[in-house]
């Protein structure tokens, strides 16, 4: 995503290796980045319970590495995209500050480009494809549509959508997924068009509730196809995804009600952006935990702790 005002607060007396390691985090938004993996991981995890077919650690493994790295290259990507403007309104960025250079950028770009696509082509046909689709939204995204209003906003969220369908494309195809698809690129599409105009004051209208509908709504419409799967569903992981979707509604919830209708300075609403992307966490958590199996449960607590962490990174790192 376009969020590019990171907050660092490394002195210069730091060892260099730190300061370029902090860089380096800096430049792949270390808290959004956290965010990525539950996407592909949800989208293997709920075609697995559709589909009746397993889907190994291994796999979701790779599909979580597989996203990541595309993520990481359209970072890259966006911050060199926009380079010179950043000379001027962003100079502490990586790129314009040259705590990393131009030609060490590049090297990362086509190292997450190939890793990715090698990555895709172990797994298989079906994700290979899907990898080249979500390279085409990716750079899209950077290199024509960023700086147009809501076509921006679009196309990051079907980035997002895009990852969701990677992971499924592991497995095979199950039209149950398209309620999940449709929450996730509304939501990142909304998230995206909040942060075009985060860095001003403002008085947030009901707008900011909007989010919150899309969890719900997706969780909604796809409520026939879980009855119809429901004897695939053990109790224990029922209760586990319901625990997840109230903590995203939740999350989502409050982060709305804080800057609803007073006027907001710029800090706060950046405040709300990292609050609405930290709320993926619990929200993929809810999808995956579906999917019966020890690792879908050893997943699901990770997301959960890295809901916390990533609270905790972004006073280093600033999420938005």
């Amino acid at each position: 995503m376009d969020f590019r005002s990171g907050r660092m607060h490394f002195g210069n007396h730091k060892p260099g290796t730190t300061r370029k390691l902090a860089a380096w985090l800096e430049l792949f938004r270390l808290p959004n980045l956290l965010t990525v993996p539950g996407d592909a991981i949800a989208g293997a995890c709920l075609i697995s319970l559709l589909s009746g077919k397993a889907v190994s650690a291994p796999e979701l493994f790779g599909v979580a590495l597989c996203v990541l790295l595309f993520y990481g290259m359209g970072l890259v990507q966006n911050d060199w995209v926009d380079m010179s403007e950043d000379r001027y309104q962003r100079p502490g960025r990586p790129l314009p500050s040259k705590r990393i250079s131009t030609s060490q950028a590049a090297l990362a770009f086509f190292i997450c480009f190939l890793g990715g696509m090698l990555v895709a082509f172990c797994i298989g046909r079906p994700v290979l494809i899907s990898a080249g689709l979500l390279t085409t939204l990716i750079w899209s995204y950077n290199l024509v549509l960023k700086k147009r209003y809501y076509g921006g906003a679009v196309c990051m969220g079907l980035c997002r959508g895009m990852s969701l369908l990677l992971g499924a494309s592991t497995v095979g195809w199950h039209i149950g997924i398209l309620p999940v698809f449709f929450g996730l690129t509304a939501y990142v599409a909304l998230v995206t068009w909040f942060a075009a105009g985060e860095n001003r004051r403002q008085v947030p209208d009901g707008k900011v509730f909007l989010p919150l509908a899309c969890f719900f709504g997706a969780w909604v419409l796809n409520i026939p196809v879980l009855l119809y799967y429901h004897s695939q569903i053990s109790s224990i992981s029922l209760l586990l995804a319901a625990v997840c979707f109230v903590l995203s509604l939740l999350a989502a919830g409050v982060a709305a009600l804080r800057v609803y209708n007073r006027s907001v300075r710029a800090e706060e609403m950046r405040h709300f952006i990292g609050a609405l992307l930290r709320a993926l966490l619990p929200w993929q958590a809810s999808w995956l935990v579906l999917s019966e199996g020890a690792w879908t449960v050893i997943t699901m607590v990770v997301l959960l702790l890295l809901w916390p962490l990533t609270v905790l990174l972004n006073k280093e790192f600033s999420q938005s």
